[in-house]
């Protein structure tokens, strides 16, 4: 009986495991654990490639000595833990609706002759091993090869390097699982503090972690600048906590090592290093506690939190209306009345404005994708801003590309956001209903991107580009974005073969080898459009023939090439997985 009660566990803790991989929004041919395997061998090359760049200069350090090099680790490990912790929050926010027990959970386990609490325990467990995979993934590469560049000039015996190995990731392993429970934690204390209200902050909750969480790591450097020249400040920062708590375990193991005979100017900098780490290690230390305090209260807030909402499964969420519905209002009645006339349209204007920002993987993509723009917009125009110029020659081009930069990113998430269907049913529900209007349709879908993406971008860096351009300018600079992005989503939605947010999703073929090269080419592009818009503002006529090309590219396309009936086929509703062919025997 005890081998049975196992057996089932062990198979319910799978199935939840496989609830984190798989999607019902992928086409049924399609892989979807080739995006998982490309994550976790990101994740190992980048530790593999962050523990190499940062310990060269360990390597061409001449005459290592034990002071610069403890000195200098004290850097790299906050990195490491940084990175670690910004990773397996992320990893906890993407999988934010899968956290806990759901609905679904209940319609199909539910019935079942199974305990509530084994199907507690075994997605709890399931948790668990997530977190403790994607922690190892972050962490093993960096573990082993940081501490062994760092030391491999200096005199050190096999038991200390074994130590510096096994604590580096035990604190990166432990910085990462604290990352993974605090947001657990977050989430749970909410979901019992707010009960059925938790659903209406959820999405909005989970879209701003992720704008918080991809910034801070594309803000990393800046971060941790500031974490090492203001005690005051990394005194707050839970990494500098885990750094303290590795300083306390093995920081002497380096620190106290031989110097040896030194030339009389690498003495002098050995010295002034040796004394720069006594000064850090004497109040990083002391943090310790915090560290190891942090991590045992998010651990235990976690599962009690997620024990408590777990008393009883959760049952399936019930819509309904306060008041009687009284049809659209004031602002949609404008846009339906001045942009939405045909009915395909209004649908596919509405439709798409809902999905962007009420359905989870929908909402997932354009949160990473606007914390990208706003962390680039962040360093371009801070940079910018230093050197402000009395002339439009004089503003230089990467302040006139943040705002392309952002227009590109957000319209490629947003393309990428088109390829994954709404909800399972809705694929079926668009073939019921459907009137064999397709083109009007992705008509739809093309101004709401404009009214919910396009213009949101512009409006937001308008006021720091008045700063640095003057208002003229910044208004030219604006409409250009705006002609811009209409000219973008035209490239991007021309003669499509699925519709937008009902074909089930297929990945894409060679995007390890394709992507790269996009990026390269997208940058140099970017450059010179900011080059050619920086000339072509200095004037009103070139301004004018600037729009006028754009608005060409915009808009002639679609009237040359008519209805695209490809879109009214039955193959429009489902994406063939890479490498298949559709016979069409029927």
């Amino acid at each position: 009986m005890l081998w049975g009660t196992t057996l089932r566990e062990r198979l319910l803790t799978q199935h939840f495991l496989q609830r984190f991989l798989e999607n019902d929004l992928l086409s049924p041919d399609a892989d979807h654990h080739d995006a998982i395997a490309m994550v976790c061998g990101g994740l190992l090359t980048l530790g593999l490639f962050l523990s190499v760049f940062i310990s060269l200069k360990f390597l061409f350090m001449p005459f290592q000595s034990p002071g610069r090099t403890a000195a200098l680790a004290v850097g790299d490990r906050l990195v490491f833990v940084t990175l670690a912790m910004i990773v397996l929050a992320f990893v906890a926010v993407a999988t934010w609706d899968a956290l806990s027990l759901d609905p679904r959970d209940t319609a199909i386990l539910g019935p079942l002759p199974i305990e509530r609490a084994v199907l507690a325990r075994a997605k709890l467990r399931a948790i668990a091993i997530l977190a403790g995979s994607f922690s190892l993934f972050a962490s093993v590469l960096s573990s082993v090869f940081h501490p062994t560049l760092m030391i491999a000039k200096l005199p050190i015996g096999i038991i200390p390097a074994l130590a510096l190995i096994t604590v580096h990731l035990l604190i990166t392993l432990s910085a990462g699982l604290f990352g993974f429970a605090s947001v657990l934690a977050m989430r749970e204390l909410l979901r019992a503090t707010l009960g059925w209200r938790f659903t209406r902050v959820s999405t909005s909750l989970q879209a701003a972690l992720i704008v918080v969480l991809v910034t801070s790591f594309l803000l990393l450097p800046a971060i941790l600048s500031r974490a090492r020249t203001d005690p005051s400040v990394a005194r707050l920062l839970p990494p500098v906590w885990f750094v303290g708590l590795q300083e306390a375990l093995v920081g002497h193991l380096v620190a106290d090592l031989p110097r040896g005979v030194l030339p009389p100017l690498f003495a002098s900098q050995e010295d002034r290093a040796e004394a720069r780490y006594r000064e850090a290690a004497a109040w990083l230390r002391p943090l310790a506690w915090r560290a190891v305090a942090a991590l045992t209260i998010s651990l235990v807030v976690a599962v009690a939190a997620y024990s408590w909402n777990c008393r009883s499964l959760p049952l399936p969420l019930v819509g309904h209306r306060a008041v009687r519905y009284r049809g659209p209002r004031l602002l949609a009645r404008v846009l339906m009345f001045m942009m939405l006339r045909p009915p395909a349209t209004r649908a596919g204007f509405f439709f798409t404005v809902h999905c962007l920002f009420r359905s989870g993987p929908h909402r997932v993509v354009i949160a990473g994708c606007t914390a990208v723009s706003l962390a680039i917009s962040v360093v371009l125009l801070g940079a910018g801003s230093r050197s402000p110029a009395a002339d439009l020659a004089g503003i230089p081009v990467y302040v006139f590309a943040t705002q392309t930069i952002a227009l590109a990113v957000m319209l490629f998430g947003f393309a990428h956001v088109t390829r994954l269907p709404a909800d399972a049913a809705a694929n079926r529900l668009f073939r019921i209903a459907w009137i064999a209007d397709a083109t009007r349709y992705v008509t739809g879908v093309r101004r709401a991107a404009m009214a919910a993406i396009v213009l949101p971008v512009v409006l937001m860096l308008l006021p720091p580009g008045a700063y640095l351009m003057g208002w003229r300018v910044a208004m030219m600079h604006g409409l250009t974005g705006v002609v811009l992005g209409a000219a973008l989503l035209t490239v991007l939605t021309f003669r499509s073969s699925q519709l937008p947010l009902v074909a089930t999703y297929a990945p894409s073929e060679g995007l390890n080898t394709v992507g790269p090269v996009v990026l390269i080419g997208g940058m140099f592009a970017v450059l010179a459009f900011a080059r050619i818009e920086r000339f072509a503002l200095a004037e009103k006529q070139s301004a004018a023939i600037l729009w006028i090309g754009l608005a060409l590219i915009a808009v002639v396309p679609h009237l040359l090439a008519g209805r695209n009936t490809d879109l009214d086929l039955p193959t429009a509703f489902d994406a063939p997985a890479p490498g298949t062919t559709r016979l069409d025997l029927g």
